[in-house]
């Protein structure tokens, strides 16, 4: 089960944190107001209780819980950077619990933020990577535990599981938002007048929880940087389900040695990489995904020539070379819309074409039918799950009635505020959160009308990063979460002025949308060459477009040093 989650909570691990930990020092620069005396008074007001030891620096970080053991301030510290970070939890209530990281006071008036960053799947833990990553950003960084610390399922089923799970839904976000807000007031002293604006950024559970909160409280956030948001939980767990079924029906368990994932993935590839329907550019990346979905559909299962190569036997005997009619029709359900078996109303949205390499854990059907026991098990209160055509609408009712209850569930109509400047964004291989579902989001807050909100397709990344780390290099990286978890990259984070403009930072494109007023209509996405110790290489970048805009390559597709150049690349 724990692969199973991690994978929900972006594959990689962000952080859950209990504090204990020593008496401060508070004589280095810039920390001066970093003691307990500095919030007191507010945390009073709010009726919450700062935690034993904090406030806290780099040098006596508290170490946290969870499946890493880092202490983010003390590695970045011991590199040289993120000294002067104030550190502070806070126990809101006995089950909720926020944290900031607060930078420089002289850094952070310049600019004024606060940023609020969400968590992932149904982890408890504070996100110390995410808030550190923006902290260095000069960015007042909060972050929630969701009201536990837990990473298994368990958490839900406790005595009082209703509250634990309305905690994680909606209310630790909306318990700390306005307490963190006046936290950082008290630390910085602003002057009277100043405007202090408000974000936030969060991706798959997180950007659910960013949509919710504005639902809640909708002068919570100025701006919003969401990505591939989790935002229709009564129809992601039947969905899941579903795949489960799929899986065990068509054989499309990826079985040792076979590859199956692999083989379905490079066939599409194959298919519509270098072809009109795909883009014509033989990058490994798929821009055209529904172009190329609509030639797959138009030729024919059995004898189709998007298959050549593929054929098994007369006796469809699977192999690790061939793709039998069991698992190319397999294959394509995944990519229809979910439907109710009973009266063929919708459950569900199908996935990108390109999605079946990220999809491939969930059709691991042992890692699958254990995720969905424990959520029938542990938040519906009963052995629930889609196990067969006749029984997905007891599924799909039991999921829609638990959202009722917990009101887990986010709409587009949110993003519709006209005080609020939101970017929207998914990767089209995305096989957790269907990007499918992600665009369907966006024409319900309005589409391309909604003058406030701006809609960003990534070509061939995964869900929230680019997790495969492959021979695609899938430019992915437009300023969302995950930068500083990888390889502890917190010293190149610092170093790397290029990738911290409006034009490569999503985040800093929302903040100066809603403080300049300029609308983005195009985002440098970039990839990554692994390097030694901390330090990555910029490998490739690629423009990304606002919807309804696509990329277009004016170079020359023989020439792959065109075919990498930033340049050559165009948003019509």
């Amino acid at each position: 089960m724990t692969s199973l989650l991690v994978r929900w909570v972006y594959v990689l691990a962000f952080l859950g944190q209990v504090l204990s930990m020593p008496t401060i020092e508070t004589r280095q620069t810039g920390l001066d107001r970093c003691k307990d005396v500095t919030f007191s008074d507010v945390i009073k007001k709010f009726g919450g209780q700062i935690a034993t030891g904090s406030p806290y620096t780099w040098q006596n970080e508290p170490t946290p819980v969870g499946l890493d053991k880092t202490k983010v301030l003390n590695v970045a510290g011991s590199l040289g950077v993120g000294r002067d970070i104030c550190g502070l939890r806070v126990n809101v209530t006995p089950n909720i619990a926020l944290e900031l990281y607060l930078p420089n006071p002289t850094k952070w008036n310049a600019n004024k933020r606060i940023l609020t960053v969400g968590n992932g799947a149904f982890m408890g833990g504070t996100s110390r990577y995410d808030m550190f990553s923006r902290a260095m950003h000069d960015y007042a960084v909060m972050s929630t535990n969701t009201g536990h610390e837990e990473w298994d399922l368990s958490w839900a089923n406790k005595e009082n599981q209703d509250t634990l799970q309305a905690d994680w839904a909606w209310r630790a976000m909306n318990s700390s938002v306005g307490l963190a807000k006046e936290l950082v007031k008290a630390y910085y002293q602003p002057a009277a007048g100043s405007v202090v604006r408000s974000y936030y950024s969060g991706c798959s559970t997180g950007g659910r929880q960013g949509i919710r909160q504005m639902e809640v409280n909708p002068s919570s956030f100025d701006g919003m940087l969401i990505g591939a948001p989790a935002w229709n939980v009564r129809s992601a767990m039947p969905v899941l389900s579903r795949i489960a079924w799929i899986s065990r029906t068509y054989d499309l368990e990826d079985r040792a040695g076979t590859d199956l994932h692999q083989r379905l993935y490079k066939n599409v590839v194959d298919r519509c990489d270098t072809t009109t329907k795909g883009d014509n550019v033989p990058d490994r990346i798929v821009s055209n995904s529904d172009d190329c979905l609509a030639m797959f559909k138009n030729s024919s299962i059995e004898t189709g020539a998007v298959w050549k190569g593929y054929d098994c036997d007369a006796n469809q005997t699977p192999n690790t070379t061939c793709i039998t009619l069991d698992q190319r029709r397999g294959f394509m359900l995944l990519l229809d819309t979910f439907l109710n078996p009973s009266d063929k109303t919708y459950a569900g949205d199908g996935f990108d074409i390109t999605s079946i390499k990220d999809l491939a854990v969930f059709l691991d059907t042992g890692s699958i039918d254990g995720f969905n026991d424990e959520f029938s098990k542990y938040f519906i209160g009963k052995q629930t799950k889609w196990d067969s055509d006749e029984n997905g609408i007891t599924l799909l009712k039991d999921t829609i009635d638990w959202d009722k209850k917990v009101r887990a569930n986010a709409q587009g109509a949110t993003l519709k505020n006209d005080k609020l400047r939101t970017i929207l964004y998914t990767g089209t291989a995305d096989g957790t959160v269907s990007s499918i579902g992600t665009r369907r989001l966006f024409q319900d807050a309005g589409g391309s009308s909604n003058a406030n909100l701006a809609y960003f397709e990534l070509p061939g990344m995964p869900h929230c990063t680019d997790t495969t780390l492959g021979a695609e290099n899938v430019p992915w990286y437009i300023g969302g979460v995950n930068i500083a978890s990888f390889d502890g990259s917190y010293k190149w984070w610092m170093d790397n002025k290029t990738l911290q403009g409006p034009a490569y930072d999503a985040l800093t494109a929302v903040a100066e949308w809603v403080e300049k007023g300029t609308k983005p209509s195009t985002l440098i996405a970039t990839a990554f060459q692994r390097g030694t110790g901390s330090r990555w290489a910029v490998s490739r970048q690629r423009p990304v477009c606002a919807s309804p805009l696509k990329q277009v390559f004016n170079g020359d597709v023989t020439k792959q040093a065109e075919i990498d150049d930033v340049n050559k690349w165009v948003c019509k």
